[in-house]
């Protein structure tokens, strides 16, 4: 399994605009970071988030089909890109339809996973996708489903590829973080990707502690040094994620108060402070800030 990605910023992004910040300003590639997303494009084509800069990184990554996509919340910045998914939306069809000349597909076009809230909130938002029209191709060809109707024993599966989801506390939002599985060589491997949370309750956590011993990417938000009201901080994210105990642990939605070394510094800094983590990184294990164009591969 293999997962690029493909933003690691908040959602101002880094740059921001207008600020003349040494982080915003750095020559580091890694301090450029744009919303936050992901996408797994082995051995399925899974899209995380579809925010403002979509088009962007499925340029830069060189996106061209989409087998499913899984929307955490519904906030602008994991969300807003929605109608650049017209190009995939229109070639992709659930009853082995052709596609006619007229570039519209037969069945439901493409899947799109989400928490019933994020569901009502991008149809509303978004009302023109969902509305009949008389002609015209120009908007995307969607179908929303539920994702809380899958669960660790009736996971979603995707061309190979098991979802589950993590139930989050956005603030008061509630949040899907996702857990991937793929079963090869007689063994599970594990990714969990968990952005914008500031809270994880005892189910979740017991989720993943269940999968410990293949989780071997936890990707989790952690905005700033400083708290934050709906948002880890990197020692909150740092103490769920020595609790969670992946192989790998790395720090997305970040902010522009620290460039990626001071993150890596900072980290460095209080690592003793979390035996698993500790532990982790003795064994070989990366335990740090991400960057964008970060590729995880499972073993």
């Amino acid at each position: 399994m293999k997962l690029v990605l493909t933003g690691t910023g908040t959602s101002h992004g880094v740059p921001v605009i207008g600020c003349d910040c040494k982080v915003c300003t750095s020559t580091d590639p890694r301090d450029n970071r744009m919303r936050c997303g992901a996408w797994i494009f082995e051995p399925a084509s899974i899209l995380i988030d579809v925010g403002p800069e979509f088009r962007l990184q499925a340029l830069r990554h060189g996106i061209r089909n989409l087998d499913a996509v899984l929307i955490t919340h519904s906030h602008a910045d994991h969300l807003h890109g929605i109608d650049d998914l017209r190009v995939f939306s229109h070639t992709r069809s659930f009853d082995g339809g052709n596609v006619p000349k007229d570039n519209e597909t037969k069945g439901d076009g493409l899947r799109i996973y989400s928490t019933s809230k994020s569901t009502r909130d991008i149809t509303h938002r978004f009302d023109y996708i969902f509305k009949p029209v008389k002609e015209g191709g120009g908007k995307p060809k969607i179908k929303m489903d539920s994702i809380e109707q899958f669960s660790e024993k009736n996971p979603l599966v995707v061309k190979g590829v098991e979802i589950v989801p993590v139930m989050l506390k956005h603030g008061s939002l509630d949040d899907a973080g996702y857990m991937f599985t793929q079963t090869y060589g007689g063994k599970k491997h594990s990714i969990a990707y968990l952005t914008d949370c500031s809270f994880i309750d005892e189910n979740s956590f017991a989720l993943l502690e269940r999968n410990r011993e293949n989780l071997e990417y936890l990707v989790i938000d952690g905005l700033r040094e400083k708290m934050h009201s709906t948002h880890f901080s990197f020692d909150q994210a740092l103490e769920a994620a020595n609790r969670i105990g992946a192989r790998n642990t790395y720090l997305i939605h970040m902010s522009h108060d620290l460039s990626h070394v001071e993150i890596e510094r900072y980290v460095d800094d209080r690592i003793e402070k979390y035996p698993n983590l500790a532990k982790a990184r003795k064994s070989g294990g990366y335990v740090g800030p991400a960057w964008d164009g970060l590729v995880l591969e499972t073993e």
